[in-house]
């Protein structure tokens, strides 16, 4: 036997994987998604970022740039943007700086992480420092060129309760837009009440199989049914971003890190 061969095909392959998973951590997709409503008459740019997780090795003055060239109207931060174990904030900050640049209209909603990290209060500090608002158990109605949206944010945490008082007087002829970190609670709570939620949180299943899809999800298990991309709940689009970082094990396949530019025309 050979063992000079072996060895340096095992090298190979561990060189090969190394490669292969270094881009599918560092190097982000940018993925393109396209809604339409008959609640609009014009159409909308939003940007959703999501599991930052202060990714160091995310290139953000690229990202930085490739948002501003789709001139989005509204950022939104769904969660996770610091891992829970992270003590220097300076990416986080870094994120914030880059985007609002880009927009004054940035909002954001808390994830697990955030409200696990000893440390979230320079975090939260540091969102309000840069006029990003904190949407957590809250709503507010902006303005898009000449046309009224509900935002609503859901906490992490939030229960069954906080849902119904978050949308006990929700007005269903502007178009409404949740942002909630994960999917689980919504898809259990709402009913729905608006025509868009926007979370994050799966990672995508961070490992993918072809045709199979995510290996596993928080709060979903093996194989869970909603890992990735858009799923209609009645009458409700249901959108989960794979994300831009990872937490635990810096390990992706078939699912490279990526935050979404989302168009929603008006009919």
């Amino acid at each position: 036997m050979n063992w000079k061969r072996i060895l340096l095909s095992l090298i190979l392959i561990i060189l090969i994987f190394y490669i292969y998973n270094y881009v599918q951590i560092s190097k982000f997709y940018i993925n393109k998604l396209k809604l339409t409503t008959n609640k609009l008459t014009g159409s909308i740019r939003l940007t959703q970022i999501s599991d930052f997780h202060s990714n160091e090795k995310i290139d953000l003055e690229k990202l930085f740039k490739s948002i501003r060239e789709f001139k989005p109207d509204i950022i939104f931060l769904t969660g996770d943007i610091i891992d829970h174990k992270t003590r220097d904030m300076t990416l986080a900050f870094k994120m914030f700086e880059g985007i609002t640049d880009i927009s004054p209209n940035v909002y954001f909603v808390s994830g697990n992480h955030e409200l696990l990290n000893s440390s979230s209060k320079k975090f939260y500090e540091g969102l309000k420092e840069y006029g990003i608002r904190i949407l957590d158990n809250k709503s507010e109605i902006i303005e898009l060129n000449g046309q009224k949206i509900n935002l609503f944010g859901a906490s992490f945490y939030a229960e069954k309760e906080d849902y119904d008082v978050l949308f006990k007087d929700i007005d269903n002829k502007k178009y409404n837009i949740l942002l909630s970190h994960s999917p689980n609670r919504p898809i259990m709570y709402l009913n729905e009440r608006v025509d868009l939620i926007l979370s994050g949180h799966t990672h995508g299943g961070q490992v993918r199989l072809p045709i199979i899809g995510g290996i596993i999800a928080p709060g979903q298990g093996f194989f869970p049914k909603y890992d990735k991309g858009t799923f209609e709940l009645g009458n409700t689009i249901l959108y989960i971003d794979s994300g831009i970082g990872n937490s635990v094990y810096p390990i992706r396949a078939f699912n490279r890190v990526q935050y979404t530019n989302i168009v929603i025309e008006g009919k």
